[in-house]
């Protein structure tokens, strides 16, 4: 459950703020862009001023999604904080998701820090913490505009609904709770779109993106455990195929919790001078604990991490870590 007394602390410091930095986090999904756009449009309606920056290029495919066009490319660790009031951090289970350069060490007196997040692993950063384990920062979000009685128009319905139903991968994941399901009808009564968010979310993957995906289930191999599979794909092959960094997202969602017998799935994808990794559970089978130990975060049915290392040296690190997480299990 939200705290609600949690919930007026933020509403009183946005209250006292002139001017409010927003951040997209870094490799953005949709619960990322639409939760603060969401917030940023709440925002502008109390009349303050904001500014939202990425440190990544926002995908093509999100850019369905109305105010992604007002999403600046900028490091946060190079910003001015003596422009802004107020720091709103959403879905970001720490700070190296907020910047891959070296998070600050000091800000501004006035300036606070807001951390809205539904990672398990959330590492508490901000100055006022609302971290609840919910199926997405927008149903977080949901809640605590009601808590502000924010009205929720068909613009705002929107939002909110397209980050919750893509971070529960179309109501599928163990996240997705009955209130969940409450939230997302109310959403719908609205003005939310049940087959809009189908269409966008998971039926509109280019050809390119698709046969990168392909590429990714020709490498996939099982563990000799039989606990597990795992798949990696170079830069090479990335670049061969003509996919760009931001044209990948999901081949995990699809791919590696599907092969029956295994209790999840990991996929590694090299970009320039770093790999990604993306792990995902079948069932009950915790993944965020082999994420944490690898310097990243996430959920207990899907997490990640980053490794600056070369694929190979990653790709023994990994199946290291899987094959120790999984002798402690047993």
């Amino acid at each position: 459950m939200l705290n609600k007394k949690t919930a007026i602390k933020i509403l009183s410091e946005i209250k006292k703020a002139k001017k409010i930095l927003l951040t997209v986090h870094v490799s953005p999904d949709q619960d990322s862009v639409a939760s603060v756009l969401a917030m940023e449009l709440v925002l502008r309606r109390m009349g303050k001023k904001t500014k939202i920056i990425s440190f990544s290029q926002i995908p093509s495919k999100l850019k369905f999604i109305s105010g992604t066009e007002r999403i600046e490319t900028a490091d946060f660790a190079k910003i001015n904080f003596s422009e802004f009031d107020l720091f709103i951090a959403l879905d970001s289970a720490q700070e190296r998701m907020i910047t891959r350069s070296h998070f600050p060490e000091s800000f501004p007196s006035n300036f606070k820090i807001v951390n809205i997040d539904h990672h398990i692993t959330n590492t508490r950063f901000g100055d006022i913490n609302l971290v609840v384990p919910t199926s997405s920062t927008t149903e977080i979000l949901y809640q605590l505009f009601k808590i502000w009685q924010v009205k929720i128009d068909k613009t705002l319905a929107r939002l909110l609904f397209y980050g919750i139903f893509a971070d529960t991968g179309c109501f599928q994941y163990s996240s997705t709770s009955v209130e969940t399901f409450k939230i997302a009808a109310d959403l719908i009564e609205k003005g939310a779109s049940l087959n809009e968010a189908v269409l966008v979310s998971f039926r509109s993957y280019s050809l390119k993106t698709l046969k990168y995906w392909g590429r990714v289930l020709d490498n996939m191999q099982t563990d000799g455990s039989g606990k597990f599979i795992w798949s990696k794909i170079s830069k090479k092959e990335r670049e061969e195929l003509g996919v760009e960094v931001t044209e990948v997202e999901g081949a995990a969602n699809f791919f590696a919790p599907i092969v029956s017998g295994t209790e999840f799935g990991i996929i590694l994808m090299e970009e320039e001078g770093l790999v990604r990794g993306s792990l995902r559970s079948r069932d009950v089978f915790d993944v965020s604990k082999i994420a944490v130990e690898l310097g990243g975060g996430g959920h207990k049915a899907a997490a990640g991490f980053s490794l600056n290392m070369s694929l190979a040296e990653a790709e023994k690190e990994v199946l290291g870590a899987a094959r120790k997480y999984l002798g402690r299990k047993q």
